[in-house]
């Protein structure tokens, strides 16, 4: 199975490729597409050409598109429910949140990811999308020439990145808990993926994702500040941000315009710091909690000494985090910035490899269910072939009915010219005029005939006598040989003579005499026992024409 994640920001377009087999998950490819940030062109334009290009490298029919849902789109709530069964969950959703959120079933999409199960109960991320957010959505990806598989959220997605996504929620024994969670204290690990315009801020517990907010914030306020400062280009300001932004840990030794330039960049993340101070505490209250650590990453994260500045700001330890920390499995270069820009997009795709054990959030439901088009690219794809086969069934068919319809027609004239002739031919009686009967009619009238042509043959047979008149007129007469014969034995064309005569000579001639009336050659055996005559004994064996017919079946 291969995935692609697709992560449509503001400033470029990440796309990861990742495939599942038996050995893991492999992430076989990463490509960033900048987009065009000049006001005067269109980005949805650039947007909708850059992924045209993009399906055609693809195999639409084995490859599944994932895109996301911004997080500020989309409304997370973590709730506890009184049971488990997916299927309860997601009907109780919009009942659950009609108190915190103005949305409704006719209004928005509800789905629900479980956190982890607590005996009977389970904690579940309830998220809702109004539908105007996702028909927008799939209006502008309608043009791509790509099949939307799923449309989850940035916020849930990136978190597969740390979770273990690929196995069930963890169960855990019940507990007595509160419907909003806070009676039990939670160690909270916050991680902050800050893009060009706005951060996601996650939660996790265990590695387990249980909140998320989005922070309208990102690289591209210390890009405005720095215009501001210096009054330069917006797109100056943004490459010098991206590839020489800094905050001074101390301004010791430092120059003038590094102060400046560090102050300048300060001044801005410090609407960030205020606003992560906020999560930070909702998360705390929320969840009756205390942060132990901070992850940073995202493509603002490589302004430098960001991360030491931010731990000043919180008062909590902030540190890089590596998102392709999990993944060994890489088919392109693991570079810093890949690293830090990775993230949305390859929980997007992983998304797309997850089980019904443990399934994707999509908002693709209701009014929005996703029509498969397997069968559309395989008719495209195979019409003519399947037309050509269809034809060639259907003569079949055809040609089958007809020849059924024709050997139906003529059993029936046999079966009734059969019995006409049964009656009228061979005289059998009703019970009788039968295949079987008639059958047995044939075989005794073919034994008879049979037997009819062996008496002929044998009416037409040569005598024995008639052999020994042939023997005796071919034997030289008395005179000319001394003959005795002891034995002379005739089984239908089979000869066999015994005796002496006077000498060798006499036993050459009668040898070849014999010969003569033989249709096969003499053959010479030995004589039984001795003779008492006076003379060379002699044994002869021979077949001769008895005048049988061959018989004809």
């Amino acid at each position: 199975m291969k995935s692609v994640g697709i992560d449509i920001g503001t400033s470029s377009i990440k796309v990861v490729e990742v495939v599942s087999s038996n050995k893991g998950v492999q992430v076989t490819r990463f490509a960033e597409h900048p987009l065009d940030i000049n006001l005067a062109f269109d980005p949805d334009i650039e947007i909708l050409e850059y992924l045209r290009r993009l399906a055609s490298s693809y195999d639409l029919m084995t490859t599944r598109f994932v895109f996301g849902l911004r997080q500020e789109q989309v409304s997370v709530r973590n709730r506890i429910f009184p049971f488990s069964d997916r299927q309860k969950v997601l009907k109780s959703l919009p009942f659950e949140l009609e108190e915190d959120l103005p949305f409704s079933n006719e209004t928005a999409i509800f789905d629900a990811k479980i956190i982890r199960t607590l005996g009977p109960a389970a904690e579940v991320l309830a998220c809702a999308a109004p539908k105007t957010r996702v028909n927008a959505a799939l209006e502008k990806l309608a043009s791509s020439g790509m099949d939307v598989s799923l449309l989850s959220a940035e916020g849930v997605a990136f978190a597969n990145c740390f979770e273990k996504w690929d196995q069930v929620p963890p169960a855990h024994p019940a507990v007595q808990v509160d419907l909003d969670g806070s009676s039990t204290h939670r160690d909270i690990a916050i991680t902050i993926d800050i893009g060009h315009t706005r951060t996601l801020v996650c939660a996790f517990e265990s590695n387990m994702l249980i909140g998320v907010r989005t922070i309208l914030w990102g690289g591209k306020n210390v890009a405005d500040g720095i215009v501001k400062k210096y009054e330069i280009p917006y797109v100056e300001a943004l490459k010098e941000m991206q590839t020489k932004a800094f905050i001074l840990p101390s301004k010791e030794g430092a120059s003038y315009d590094q102060i400046v330039f560090s102050d300048t960049i300060a001044q801005q993340v410090k609407d960030l710091a205020r606003e992560l101070k906020i999560s930070i505490l909702e998360f705390k209250a929320e969840f009756n909690g205390s942060v132990q650590s901070v992850g940073l990453t995202g493509g603002a994260s490589q302004i430098l000494n960001l991360h030491a500045y931010l731990t000043q700001q919180l008062e909590l330890p902030v540190n890089k985090q590596s998102v392709l920390g999990n993944f060994q499995q890489l088919g392109f270069e693991k570079t810093a910035r890949t690293d830090s820009i990775i993230g949305v997009a390859l929980g997007l795709a992983i998304e797309g490899l997850k089980k019904p054990r443990n399934p994707a959030l999509n908002f693709l439901k209701g009014d929005f269910a996703k029509e498969s088009t397997f069968y559309k690219v395989f008719w495209q794809k195979w019409n003519t072939t399947i037309q050509i086969g269809a034809a060639a069934l259907l003569v079949f068919f055809l040609y089958s009915m007809i020849r059924d319809s024709v050997t139906v027609t003529l059993a029936e004239s046999a079966q009734t010219l059969m019995k006409e002739k049964a009656k009228t031919v061979a005289k059998l009686p009703s019970k009788n005029q039968t295949e079987s009967g008639v059958k047995k009619y044939v075989a005794e009238q073919r034994k008879r005939i049979n037997d009819m042509r062996a008496l002929s043959s044998l009416a037409k047979m040569n005598s024995a006598m008639d052999v020994m008149k042939k023997i005796n007129d071919a034997i030289p007469a008395r005179q000319a040989m001394t003959l005795d014969v002891r034995k002379l034995a005739i089984n239908e064309s089979q000869v066999v003579i015994e005796g002496t005569v006077g000498d060798n000579k006499q036993f050459q001639t009668l040898e070849s005499s014999l010969a003569s009336i033989a249709i096969d050659k003499v053959t010479r055996t030995q004589p039984e026992g001795k003779s008492k005559k006076p003379g060379v004994p002699f044994a002869f064996t021979f077949k001769v024409d008895r005048g049988l017919q061959t018989r004809t079946q």
